[in-house]
């Protein structure tokens, strides 16, 4: 039977379409992007998601004051027995919790608790030197805030669709390949000679750079990239690996596009995403081996394996292919020496390390003799193609983030203050530029690290408070009552959760990601998706709603 949806038909179906849009959406998380202008300290752009937030949040709020003057049962507080609820919630347990204006599975104190961290980033406004960044700041917290409590406990009460789970898992499965075509593509036209206007590639993402290309997609820059291919390409594997279904050519195509992610997700060239990944292999492959057949978890070996086995090959290929002198050989050996940081060197012992001191792209390895003196500059230049930039390890990369890193630290030491509250919201980079103007040149400068950023704009109360809300929304049910406010299921805690192998690999691999960059417009999606996932592998959705039988 179809489920009987208490909200407005147009309202309702506007909400799941911005549900099924939301995967394909994150994607574009820079381009297109409205820029709107700037000052000395930021640049004012919106983004797609950004806009998708915004939308989707008035939605859910309109959503949400539509049930509650629905419910006639909102302003009771006796505990008598009450008429059945209207919006036919699957247990008594979860009627009574609404009747006494509480949603299931969290109390009033329990979303006062969540949103401590929030109302101290926005009250730290006050105090912070960059307040126009503090306000838009903590505008993006606040909207991420209740998008994803709409994800967790409102979306439920809406009536997911019969097909919910199948049509956001298509959505997301199906703009990550076309996604991670692009990045292919991206690459051949940088090595046809089209512009960055045309390839969409950032400035140091071209085969200048180490001899071929590595994409960027719709983001930024690779590293978003990268990291917005982590929770796609993990949920193609967990399926795979854990939800086996029945069908060979459904199998056949979960496992195609597994490895066609896993493989563009190297091709990004992105250590954070690279190292978050095989991590978070290890974390799925932990709970494989506890759950599945041992074949079925050799497929978690096998297709990282693989993949980048065959991104390897591509990337020699695109090094042979670049107009640069690069070689098979020389394009290998140096993505396999940035990828470990300079440890494995299998690099010819003719090459020349520039590891930290980049050349200019213009720079050409032509013999400096008298005859190519005289040799007349356009056959010069037609007999030696420029040079790659970097030959192996970029040291200098990693030197900054850590460099940031460093003075972010010494800046929330620079006061009781600061070590306290910190210097404000927003006002990380201002702070920094001035104190230490040598080793940060703009005050558009960041903390490349999202612990070290909150640190040293909020202190260690903002730290506390974040942790603390990180306890709460995962351990619940195993703390006191008069802290949490009732006493909740153990049974429908993050820990029971049906996807937890999943949910678990997903947010530690985006934990890892947070230490290379820091930031919120670029990055929605490691807030986003870790939710989104929680929502559509719920029982509670997939069981309790539509009676269909569960999937082990």
């Amino acid at each position: 039977m179809k489920p009987t949806s208490p909200l407005p038909r147009l309202l309702r179906r506007c909400i799941f379409i911005l549900l099924y849009l939301l995967p394909a959406v994150l994607f574009c998380s820079y381009h297109p992007v409205i820029r709107l202008g700037s000052n000395a300290s930021m640049n004012f752009e919106l983004s797609l998601p950004l806009i998708w937030l915004i939308i989707f949040d008035l939605a859910a709020a309109t959503g949400l004051f539509y049930l509650g003057s629905k419910n006639p049962y909102r302003r009771s507080n006796t505990r008598a027995a009450q008429p059945p609820n209207p919006l036919r919630l699957s247990t008594s347990s979860d009627q009574n919790r609404l009747q006494t204006k509480q949603f299931p599975g969290i109390s009033d104190r329990k979303f006062f608790l969540f949103a401590l961290f929030p109302l101290f980033a926005t009250i730290s406004i006050f105090w912070s030197p960059n307040p126009i960044r503090g306000i838009l700041t903590a505008g993006i917290i606040w909207l991420i805030f209740f998008a994803v409590f709409a994800l967790i406990y409102l979306i439920p009460l809406f009536s997911p669709p019969q097909d919910f789970r199948r049509n956001i898992l298509i959505s997301l499965l199906l703009s990550t390949a076309l996604v991670c075509l692009f990045c292919w593509i991206q690459c051949f036209l940088d090595l046809c000679g089209l512009s960055r206007d045309a390839t969409l590639l950032c400035l140091g993402c071209t085969y200048r750079s180490f001899g071929f290309p590595h994409p960027s997609g719709l983001a930024i820059e690779p590293q978003f990239m990268g990291n917005l291919l982590l929770a796609p390409t993990l949920t193609a594997l967990y399926l795979l690996v854990f939800r086996r279904p029945k069908s060979r050519r459904t199998r056949f195509a979960l496992l195609s596009l597994a490895c066609f992610f896993s493989a563009t997700l190297f091709l990004t060239f992105s250590r954070g995403a690279i190292y978050a990944y095989i991590i978070a292999l290890i974390i799925i492959l932990s709970f494989a081996l506890f759950r599945s057949s041992p074949h079925r978890s050799l497929s978690l070996i096998l297709i990282p394996l693989i993949t980048f086995l065959s991104t390897l090959v591509a990337q020699g290929t695109f090094a042979a292919l670049s107009p640069t002198p690069d070689t098979f050989i020389s394009g290998i050996t140096k993505s396999l020496h940035q990828l470990s940081l300079g440890l494995v060197d299998l690099r010819p012992a003719t090459s020349t390390p520039n590891d930290s001191t980049p050349l200019p792209p213009e720079t050409s390895s032509a013999p400096t003799s008298a005859s190519s003196a005289v040799t007349p500059p356009d056959s010069q230049a037609q007999a030696t193609p420029p040079a790659s930039t970097f030959d192996g390890y970029v040291a200098e990369s990693t030197n900054i983030r850590l460099d940031l890193n460093a003075t972010a630290i010494d800046t929330w030491l620079s006061s009781p203050r600061n070590i306290a509250i910190g210097v404000g919201l927003g006002g990380a980079g201002t702070v920094m530029h001035a104190l230490y103007p040598d080793r940060v040149t703009s005050p558009k400068e960041i903390v490349q690290n999202q612990a070290f950023s909150l640190l040293v704009e909020l202190g260690l109360i903002g730290i506390f408070l974040a942790l603390f809300g990180l306890i709460i929304a995962f351990f619940a049910p195993f703390l006191p009552r008069w802290l949490i406010g009732s006493r909740e299921d153990r049974s429908r805690s993050f820990w029971f959760h049906p996807a937890l192998s999943l949910l678990v690999c997903v947010i530690c691999a985006y934990l890892i990601t947070l230490n290379f960059f820091s930031g919120l417009p670029n990055a929605l999606h490691i807030y986003l998706l870790p939710p989104l996932l929680y929502l559509i592998f719920s029982d509670h959705i997939a069981s309790a709603k539509h009676k269909t039988p569960k999937t082990r």
